[in-house]
């Protein structure tokens, strides 16, 4: 309807125009490069119209090949976001050959070919193709010129996931250098420093811990706290006096008053001969704050003393008559004060209230030892029982019928 309203309007003016120009036609001469062009000012206005037709064709036929390359590039775009949807759809579904081979073929023409080749490796490590994995992980590389951190992020997450620790350290030693560490970087690096028992290099990047955007406090303190317990146990482990005392006076106040903490020192004060260390911290945190664990660890005691221990286990049974952990504790003290009436007493209120296979075991042990065969192995039943979580069901053997088949059984 517009192309036709045009057409009519040029037409009129086509029309007024050729009135105006009938009476006198108009001269035009134009010189260039030394000639002399002439003629009317219809054939003029004629020749202008002509060009600015022409000129208007030679743009749009510009622009239509402009076009046609820029409708082409949004197709490709949109083919490669439709495979990365359905990529993800089925690596969601576990048919991860499939979402290898779709997010694989349209990568290059992606926006951002980086995300098509990582989730592609995530679905060539499920299935256990390293190889595929690795080239992928590598093209990743290759086309994230700006950001490097994606790719190395989850390179190092492969590397834990398969126990390649010293891969994984050298991933993220390469993600540290390139100054694009994250909160999820620093993490792994940490991750990486405990399994390895780098401590001090744990220490090192404590301050980064804390102040990088991402990190809650208490993931923080939970990092910090392991690399204590793991130093604390490995003193233990080797038994080592120096190396305890070097762990404990590192840690801060507010650490060493933590339960597991406590509990830590005091297995490996006592692996190092030292109760009577282990005993003061663990009964200054149980005076503290009531700890199960704790508890049953100060039971563990082997001091010189061992009616004064039991003793100080003793005066906190008034506050807690029920706990089955302070009964075990009370239990296992009075064994080692060879107070064994007293020992069978609480082992027995202990089960009754909360059973557990080391106070049937400890049960049955001093039992035995107290020539009560038969109380021991009643003790040693229920201990199975107690962990099968039921009792085996056999018909009642009659004990004369029994005798007489067997004595049947060696005349043939």
């Amino acid at each position: 309807m517009r192309g036709g309203l045009y057409i009519a309007v040029a037409a009129v003016l086509g029309a007024l125009l050729a009135n105006l120009l009938l009476a006198d036609s108009g001269y035009v001469a134009l010189r260039f490069a030394g000639h002399l062009i002439e003629m009317s000012a219809v054939t003029f206005v004629l020749l202008l119209i002509v060009a600015y037709f022409v000129v208007r064709a030679v743009s749009r036929a510009i622009r239509a090949r402009q076009l046609w390359r820029r409708n082409q590039e949004q197709r490709r775009l949109e083919r490669a976001r439709r495979s990365l949807g359905q990529g993800l759809l089925e690596l969601s579904a576990g048919e991860y050959d499939a979402a290898e081979k779709t997010l694989t073929r349209y990568a290059r023409d992606a926006e951002n070919p980086v995300a098509h080749y990582l989730v592609a490796a995530r679905a060539a490590d499920l299935q256990g193709a390293a190889q595929r994995r690795d080239e992928l992980l590598a093209r990743a590389l290759e086309t994230s010129t700006d950001r490097r951190a994606p790719v190395l992020i989850m390179q190092a997450e492969i590397h834990l996931k398969h126990k390649q620790l010293a891969s994984a350290l050298a991933t993220l030693e390469q993600l540290e250098a390139s100054g694009e560490s994250s909160a999820r970087g620093l993490l792994l690096l940490s991750r990486v420093h405990r399994q390895t028992g780098a401590w001090q290099r744990l220490l090192e990047i404590e301050p980064r811990l804390r102040s990088t955007r991402g990190i809650p406090p208490a993931v923080a303190d939970e990092t910090v706290a392991q690399i204590y317990l793991d130093r604390l146990k490995a003193a233990g482990a080797a038994a080592d006096p120096a190396q305890l005392a070097s762990a404990w006076k590192d840690i801060s106040k507010t650490l060493a008053r933590r339960a597991d903490i406590v509990v830590a020192y005091a297995r490996a004060a006592m692996a190092c001969d030292d109760h009577e260390a282990a005993e003061a911290e663990l009964r200054g945190s149980i005076e503290r704050a009531w700890d199960e664990n704790t508890v049953l660890t100060y039971g563990e005691l082997e001091t010189d003393e061992p009616f004064q221990v039991l003793e100080r286990a003793e005066s906190w049974l008034p506050e807690h008559p029920e706990d089955a952990a302070l009964l075990l504790t009370c239990a296992r003290l009075a064994a080692r004060a060879e107070l064994y009436g007293k020992a069978r007493s609480y082992l027995e209120t202990s089960i009754s209230i909360k059973p557990r296979l080391e106070a049937y075991q400890l049960l049955a042990s001093l039992m035995e030892q107290l020539g009560e065969r038969e109380r021991a192995l009643k003790a040693l039943n229920d201990a199975l029982a107690f962990a099968v979580g039921r009792k085996a069901k056999l018909p009642k053997i009659h004990t004369r019928r029994w005798l007489d088949r067997r004595q049947g059984d060696r005349r043939r």
